[in-house]
């Protein structure tokens, strides 16, 4: 008998079918060559979302509000000439960067520092307000310096916004604000990459430390961790799972075979990223080892029933083609519930998981097309196995875990009824614990550089991400109408926001047109720093001439925190780390004392910024993951319901699958892990791996109960001999294949790894024990109603 005596299409046409594959791989291959990271913050809110149309209104307004990069020193020793003068020229460098070829003209930031501020100064002669620098020359001596910089200090306007002094310790900070262009370009990883090297350069020549910061320096960090960890995870899922399989089955053959099939799925993963115009993003990053993890319990269902059809049948023809009909089908039912799980976030309205859900489940589906291909075709090439690929079929370790199987199903079912219900409790506790919040600096790790220099800005100056309050006056030139009253009213707001406990601890100072205002009028005052205080309304015409000099360097300020008819004006405070609950009270909070202060008829107030579209992602992703799990839910048990036309069956083959997801969820309520973007993907991802084991336990149960002419016990006991060890393999590497993620640097990837390896640990423990002790108590109530009709 040879291949062409086999009936099987796949066989028949192997060379077609290996040379369309090898076609398509190169394609997609030139395709990913196209690939490129994400460099834009992720959207997770849907374009239509209030909050996100305030955002892009802001943003339309006044530019991006998250392009501060801030270098913090806490080091008396800086205001030493040396020193000062390293300050200075480190200005001037960061100043001068160039990454891109069309700024030689427009600078890529604008540079504040201790070292380059300038003075605001009436020029009697020309009835002007001029910006003039403190530190015009180089000073040459410590006691010019000293001199200059109490000028410095004089300027109310930069304490506790560029330098903060107490008795024993002195902090400054050095800002760098990036062009509009630059903030989600793939220029910035350059431009920040050079500016830290130069930090690095001060620190070397001064001793003094450096803390950076900034939203644009943590997204450049995390998306340079999300690239190096995007290799190093494909690495590990191809090592770890090789040797698990070499273990398994002592077969180098299968090894490649299995490695072969994963690195041609892992470049169509690639391409058709670029093919979908979409970018490696922290969630599509994780496709690429997901599909290896997945894609090697196909190789164990199809290897294990090719070896027990050689076993039992000596022809590896007949063993090929019973592979392929028999464990194809269970194969594809397992996939498209694997499929499922990740094609429900395409239903959901964020962006992100849309690409997440489109890329993952076309791509399981392709490695469904590739195992069920591939496999059989080049083990056509092969000889049959010999003896020695054949002994792990007698593993006597696992066929006495295989005989404990059985006997816990028949004889022991109401141990295994207790101990799933007291699962089921405990679990329950531990859910009744769990929070739901994160931050947006969530998943790096606290002794990480980044994080510490975070947690530097938030000691000093209580955050650095940002917190936008825009106030609407809804008549042009409003700001300054009706003798500024607006002005006034925003007075109040800044009051309220420095001095109440509920707000200042988490808040810096405000920034706004107060500040111009208030810099303006001392100024206009001769400079004397107690004058730096809201003038008196007579005095605000006199100001906001100055303010709108043609020259335009002067009004920098006005222009800055209100837009061109003067109708709107925005307040930016600078926010803590803190989770979403803190930052939902303390809108909400913040939202009674606005409506106190503007009357909502005349004044339209509303918050935005970074902080508050995170927060507002965070909800909107946490609800349509609950969703979307629940849709998988609904798809899969009408997937079994077709497979065995009864609804008590989907309430069978349900039950092991969700107990797992209870107690997963406990563990996290017990150990404090929260339910957040990065936790709750757990849950979706677990539950469409996990249901696979029902699939293919139930799918083997089906072809027992047409052979063993209905008997179920009969049929329970053949599928747990036949599949169990697939089963058990198959747990094994997925355990160990997401417990790769764990060496993530992410706290939310190393979260992921954890709880889906834990949850299908224990999801394998309940398909194997529970679902068979569920089937043959059907057995039983079978039994009873059959009685009951011939008693009546």
């Amino acid at each position: 008998m040879n291949y062409l005596s086999v009936k099987h299409p796949i066989i028949k046409y192997r060379v077609s079918i290996l040379v369309t594959i090898a076609v398509i791989t190169i394609f997609m291959g030139f395709q990913a060559k196209k690939v490129a990271l994400d460099y834009e913050l992720a959207q997770m809110l849907p374009e239509k979302d209030t909050a996100f149309i305030e955002y892009n209104h802001f943003k339309s307004i006044f530019g991006e509000d998250a392009k501060l990069i801030l270098l913090g020193f806490k080091d008396d020793e800086i205001l030493k000439l040396e020193n000062f003068k390293a300050l200075q020229q480190l200005s001037t460098d960061i100043a001068n960067i160039r990454v891109k070829e069309d700024t030689n003209e427009n600078p890529e930031s604008t540079v504040l520092s201790l070292g380059n501020i300038h003075v605001l100064t009436k020029n009697d002669e020309t009835k002007t307000l001029e910006l003039q620098d403190i530190f015009k020359q180089i000073p040459e001596t410590q006691t010019e310096l000293d001199s200059l910089l109490q000028i410095a200090k004089d300027q109310i306007f930069y304490k506790d916004l560029l330098f903060k002094e107490s008795d024993d310790s002195f902090v400054t900070i050095l800002t760098i604000t990036l062009r509009n262009d630059l903030v989600n370009s793939k220029s910035r990883i350059a431009f920040v990459h050079e500016v830290y090297e130069l930090g690095e350069k001060f620190h070397n020549q001064t001793g003094i430390d450096v803390h950076y910061s900034g939203l644009p320096f943590i997204r450049t960090h995390v998306m340079a961790t999300v690239r190096g960890e995007l290799s190093l995870f494909i690495a590990l899922a191809a090592l770890v799972l090789a040797v698990i399989l070499f273990l398994f089955f002592r077969s180098f053959r299968v090894v490649m075979i299995s490695l072969l099939i994963v690195g041609i799925s892992v470049i169509w993963v690639f391409g058709s990223i670029a093919l979908f115009g979409y970018k490696i993003t922290i969630l599509t990053g994780l496709i690429p080892p997901l599909i290896i993890v997945i894609g090697i319990p196909n190789s164990i269902f199809l290897i294990n029933k090719y070896h027990q059809e050689c076993h039992k049948k000596g022809n590896q023809w007949k063993a090929l083609k019973q592979m392929i009909s028999k464990i194809g089908w269970v194969i594809f039912l397992s996939n498209l519930t694997t499929a499922a799980g990740f094609a429900t976030f395409i239903l959901t309205s964020s962006a992100i998981l849309v690409e997440f859900g489109m890329i993952a489940a076309i791509n399981i589906f392709g490695l469904f097309f590739l195992s069920i291909t591939i496999f059989p075709i080049l083990l056509s090439f092969q000889k049959m196995p010999s003896e020695r690929h054949l002994n792990h079929l007698k593993n006597k370790p696992l066929k006495k875990v295989i005989k404990w199987l059985v006997l816990s199903s028949i004889k022991n079912r109401r141990w295994v009824y207790g101990g799933a219900i007291l699962l089921v409790v405990i679990s329950g506790i531990g859910i009744s614990q769990i929070k739901t919040e994160g931050t947006v600096v969530d998943d790096i790790p606290q002794d990480d550089d980044v994080y510490q220099d975070l947690m530097f800005f938030e000691e000093q100056f209580n955050g650095v991400l940002p917190f936008e309050i825009v106030i609407d006056t809804k008549t042009e030139d409003g700001v300054f109408k009706d003798g500024a009253k607006a002005l006034y009213k925003m007075r109040r707001l800044e009051k309220v926001l420095m001095r109440d406990s509920l707000f200042s601890p988490y808040f810096s100072k405000p920034v706004s047109i107060l500040d111009g205002v208030r810099y303006l009028y001392q100024a206009h005052r001769g400079g004397n720093p107690k004058y730096n205080q809201m003038p008196a309304p007579r005095y605000l015409n006199q100001l906001k001439k100055y303010a709108n000099q043609e020259d335009g360097e002067n009004s920098a300020v006005f222009n800055s925190f209100v837009d061109s008819t003067k109708q709107v004006a925005r307040m930016t405070l600078k926010m803590a780390n803190i989770t979403t609950d803190q930052i939902e009270v303390i809108q909400d909070s913040l939202r009674v004392e606005v409506n106190e202060i503007f009357e909502p008829e005349d004044y339209r107030v509303s918050f935005t910024g970074t902080s508050v579209v995170f927060l507002k992602g965070t909800y909107f992703l946490i609800r349509n993951l609950f969703v979307s799990l629940a849709i998988a839910i609904v798809l899969i048990s009408l997937f079994i319901a077709s497979m065995f036309k009864s609804f008590r069956m989907v309430f069978i083959s349900l039950i092991p699958n969700l107990i797992p997801l209870l107690f997963t969820a406990g563990i996290m309520g017990y150990f404090g892990i929260p339910i957040k973007p990065s936790t709750i993907l757990v849950f979706s991802i677990a539950f469409g791996i996990s249901v696979d084991d029902s699939i293919h336990f139930l799918a083997k149960y089906k072809q027992e109960l047409k052979h063993h002419k209905g008997r179920i016990k009969h049929s329970v006991v053949w599928a747990i001999k036949e599949s169990g060890v697939s089963m058990i393999y198959t747990s094994i590497v997925l355990f160990f294949g997401f417990a790769i993620f764990t060496a993530s640097s992410f706290g939310g990837t190393v979260a992921l790894g954890l709880l889906v390896s834990l949850t299908l640990l224990v999801a394998m423990i309940t398909n194997l024990v529970l679902l068979p002790a569920l089937l043959l108590s059907l057995e039983k109530m079978k039994r009873k109603e059959l009685k009951r009709k011939r008693g009546k």
